[in-house]
């Protein structure tokens, strides 16, 4: 593990892909809603580079993923998460990796969305956008978000 400027731990990119190889990826996603709206990000990376998604990321050794989550969200978004609930965990297998993914339906304080350079736009939908990822769609429909109040 080395330190990145803001003092995180982080795992070099080479040795990064050679872990992809061989084990799942642990990681956090985050549903957010706002005003019976759901946020949604546009990938700059794989996997699912291009596609809309949800804000989330790796979980790091010794991190609960609840403060995986807020941790995340704050960096890809710019909001604080107020509360959660878990969702479900989903096993996710992309050319480039396998993702085990725990989802959490969140309340965020309200704030300005900023991004960080791992997404490059967003956008907030009242109904389910067409063309989304499979495995985003499964998160979607279990999660219930329409039913989140306002």
């Amino acid at each position: 593990m080395v330190k990145d400027r803001e003092g995180a731990n982080y795992i070099p990119d080479g040795l990064f892909r050679e872990i992809m190889k061989q084990l799942p990826i642990v990681s956090v996603d985050a549903i957010i809603v706002v005003d019976g709206a759901l946020l949604l990000m546009k990938r700059n990376n794989s996997p699912a580079k291009g596609e809309w998604w949800l804000p989330g990321g790796r979980i790091q050794k010794d991190e609960p993923p609840e403060e995986a989550l807020c941790r995340e969200v704050k960096e890809e978004t710019g909001l604080e998460v107020s509360s959660q609930k878990l969702i479900n965990v989903y096993s996710r297998i992309f050319p480039e990796r396998h993702d085990m993914s725990i989802v959490y339906l969140c309340e965020c304080k309200k704030g300005k969305i900023v991004l960080n350079d791992e997404h490059c736009e967003y956008g907030f939908f009242k109904h389910v956008p067409p063309g989304l990822h499979p495995y985003l769609l499964e998160t979607l429909r279990d999660s219930n978000w329409e039913k989140t109040p306002a």
